[in-house]
């Protein structure tokens, strides 16, 4: 999120919102399952993230937190207090294939042309394909055959796309 601002904030009038359990990892569905998973790791506090964003520059005023586990907090009321708006980026740090199958469903409204979805774990699972954030992107553009994405930056951990329209 401080990445975010420093990169944006001379030039867009952007709010921010950061989705999180701030419950740390939650419990470890089979098909996630690692020896370096455990439910409840990477817990970070709510109020710690908020007070580390605002101590970084963010105005409280443009900074929105959403507080629970994605399968039970993106619900179709939030979506509908947050649109019209449409997202410029998506940087989805799910590291888990349950985690991140709610997200992408969730976020189909507020792509527009030009948003890039950034997924930070791509590489979890030691690159395999079929599991993680790449499983669920995989199942996702399935589903959405319609929504079309060109690949865009590729680092040793994350892949990001580039939404381009639907047909």
């Amino acid at each position: 999120m401080r990445k975010a601002w420093d990169h944006f904030k001379y030039l867009f009038n952007f709010d921010y919102v950061g989705f999180d359990s701030f419950e740390g990892l939650p419990e470890i569905a089979k098909i996630d399952g690692q020896p370096i998973w455990e439910q409840g790791k990477l817990k970070f506090a709510e109020q710690r993230f908020i007070k580390r964003v605002l101590k970084h520059g963010m105005p409280a005023t443009r900074l929105i937190t959403v507080k629970g586990f994605y399968n039970l907090s993106l619900t179709a009321e939030l979506a509908n207090s947050l649109l019209p708006t449409k997202a410029a980026v998506i940087y989805i740090d799910c590291d888990l294939y349950m985690s991140t199958v709610p997200v992408l469903e969730w976020i189909v409204d507020f792509l527009q042309v030009g948003t890039v979805i950034v997924f930070d774990d791509w590489y979890c699972f030691h690159g395999d394909p079929g599991r993680g954030e790449q499983l669920a992107w995989t199942e996702f553009r399935c589903r959405h055959p319609e929504l079309r994405f060109s690949e865009f930056v590729r680092t040793n951990e994350a892949a990001s796309f580039i939404y381009i329209g639907h047909d």
